[in-house]
């Protein structure tokens, strides 16, 4: 009865090791990123993280269809849909204001014109899609160019730029639109 017992362990042995390749065969493998952002974004953030001081948050990497949405058009929106079928949907660094995380402006960087990375025709139309639909929406777009160093105080102007509000303008009952001023800056007695 021995040499039965041993065959039928035998075989129990190798069922038990074929089911475990099977499910070692059918695991998914999943491998963690270590960072974010690419790194000419990280050193952009340090940067931008210097310039905003406690007036802004910081985003990043936001989908454009979290920031904009498309009104109903009677047809496709080219300008949308390349920007959504090229995969380039989000948008680098949005800036929210601190006090009620209202989104104050979108911040993309450009690639230097003499880098040739990818397709630098297909590069351009996804910039210039991006800015116009920024502009269309009324969210302000700041174009940074990419480089090594950046200049805090070239970031805080663009910023100050992009983000000032322009004149309430109130419509009269008579038709007529008058601004309203709602900070008085700069103004000498």
């Amino acid at each position: 009865m021995t040499p039965f017992l041993i065959v039928i362990g035998g075989i129990l042995i190798g069922l038990l090791v074929r089911h475990l390749k099977r499910r070692e065969k059918g695991r998914l493998s999943y491998a963690r990123q270590d960072f974010l952002m690419p790194p000419e974004d990280r050193l952009f953030y340090r940067s931008l993280k210097d310039a905003i001081g406690e007036d802004y948050v910081i985003f990043g990497r936001i989908p454009i269809d979290d920031l904009i949405t498309p009104r109903g058009h009677s047809g496709s929106d080219p300008l949308w849909d390349l920007l959504t079928d090229q995969g380039n949907h989000h948008v680098p660094f949005v800036l929210c204001r601190n006090e009620d995380l209202s989104i104050a402006c979108a911040i993309q960087l450009i690639q230097h014109r003499g880098v040739s990375k990818g397709n630098k025709k297909q590069r351009h139309n996804l910039e210039a899609a991006l800015k116009s639909i920024c502009v269309a929406a009324g969210l302000p777009l700041i174009q940074l160019e990419a480089g090594p160093f950046y200049d805090r105080l070239d970031i805080q102007e663009a910023i100050a730029e992009a983000v000032r509000r322009e004149p309430l303008f109130i419509t009269e009952t008579d038709g007529r639109k008058e601004p309203k001023i709602t900070t008085l800056d700069r103004l000498d007695p």
